[in-house]
């Protein structure tokens, strides 16, 4: 009896994965979403597009503003000085360093009387655990690990090992909230600071959105065992500016997630700029087929990404490239950061939408990861973050489709293999 169409494709395709140490396996859904309709760039007619797509509508009453490099460390010390009931901090990753050394102090030095939580996932924490956590219940500051490896007992499961949580969140006294691309590393870019030191973009919000940040949090701590917030977490809020803002808050899902669903209405409001910067781009067909579509109706779309990888991350960069040929063949533009590690996840659209966050555009980041992003209409503030777009491309190469085209047989073949888990956090 003849066999199906592919039922015995997949035994082989296994095989000769663990044979020559392939990763084969990359998380797409079948029938991901596109949006192929153009959607109000602003206004009321944006809002219910997103709070369709993920349930939060852009609402108005928020002053934003944006923190990048050296500036976000002076940042979270002020919020720290400032706080007066409760400080609330949530990261994927904290390293020791300069950047923890500043922070542990300044923690230690807060009000009396402000409660102190702080939530770490610790597979990108290296140290964490044994030189800061230890330091920070000195200084009165309940500390949690999302996720732990060993608890009452060891987790060997590769799902609860690979679905981390890489949201970067602040909140102070449940009225004004930080959020963006990473944790704390090393040292954050300066005019002075070490090689390694990162390039990140962060926005700081006061108004209605902070409610939405608090909640991530609070989410995430029930589940790490901290209980429920006190109800003191979540003052009322005053509307404080003109800008009109949502926090999207997304978990990992197997078919498409509310990061997915962001980004793909995001990109559909775009008439004249689209500009990206991921620290992690391994785009999926979907999210490659709207960049295409944007740039052929005459939008200039332009997209940063990481162009200097740690040694143990070099598959990373490899699989970034792999989309790099459709991209250039249809009109996008693309860049690689040359000047330190890219951390930073933003996107300016026109001239008054933007979007800052710890978002990967990533299949696995969308199928394992929490994330979230500070979705923001606001003419300055997208000026602001444009000009500093523009002010990067110049710390990077062009890669340039002619060039690209004559790039070697084995730089061909090596791109057209992304591994199934990039890495990039």
């Amino acid at each position: 009896m003849p066999s199906l169409p592919g039922v015995n494709r997949f035994p082989r395709l296994l095989l000769a994965c663990l044979l020559f140490g392939t990763a084969c396996v990359h998380r797409e859904h079948p029938q991901q979403l596109r949006i192929r309709e153009d959607l109000p760039g602003s206004g009321p007619g944006l809002s219910l597009a997103l709070f369709q797509s993920v349930g939060v509508g852009l609402r108005p009453g928020h002053v934003v503003r944006l923190v990048q490099d050296e500036r976000i460390l002076t940042t979270l010390e002020e919020e720290i000085r400032q706080a007066r009931e409760s400080l609330h901090l949530l990261v994927s990753s904290w390293q020791p360093g300069e950047a923890s050394e500043r922070l542990i102090l300044a923690l230690s030095a807060r009000q009396p009387g402000v409660v102190c939580r702080v939530l770490v996932d610790p597979l990108h924490s290296p140290g964490f655990q044994d030189e800061v956590q230890p330091r920070l219940v000195k200084a009165g500051c309940e500390v949690r690990n999302f996720r732990p490896f060993v608890g009452k007992e060891v987790v060997f499961a590769d799902e609860r090992l690979e679905a981390r949580n890489h949201r970067q969140l602040v909140i102070r006294d449940g009225r004004s909230g930080l959020t963006g691309g990473s944790g704390v590393g090393p040292a954050w870019r300066g005019e002075q600071g070490p090689k390694n030191a990162w390039r990140d973009t962060y926005v700081h919000v006061e108004g209605p959105a902070v409610r939405q940040l608090q909640q991530a949090f609070a989410r995430d701590w029930l589940e790490a065992g901290g209980g429920l917030l006190p109800e003191s977490t979540f003052p009322a809020l005053e509307l404080q500016g003109e800008a009109r803002a949502g926090f999207v808050a997304s978990t990992g899902s197997p078919s498409l997630s509310h990061s997915e669903r962001m980004v793909q209405v995001l990109i559909a409001t775009a008439r004249r700029r689209l500009w990206l910067t991921n620290a992690c781009f391994v785009p999926t067909a979907a999210t490659v087929d709207t960049l295409i579509r944007k740039a052929q109706e005459g939008v200039d779309v332009r997209i940063l990404v990481p162009g200097l990888q740690p040694e143990d991350s070099r598959g990373v960069l490899a699989a970034q490239r792999a989309s790099y040929e459709r991209l250039l063949e249809n009109g996008v533009r693309l860049w690689e950061y040359q000047n330190a590690p890219l951390h930073a996840r933003t996107l300016v659209v026109d001239d008054q939408l933007v979007a800052v966050g710890s978002n990967n555009l990533e299949p696995n980041s969308n199928a394992l990861l929490e994330e979230g992003a500070l979705v923001v209409e606001d003419a300055p503030l997208a000026h602001e973050l444009a000009a500093s777009f523009e002010r990067d491309l110049t710390y990077a190469v062009e890669i340039r489709r002619d060039e690209w085209r004559e790039r070697g047989l084995f730089q061909r073949f090596s791109f057209r293999l992304p591994p199934s888990n990039t890495g990039c956090r």
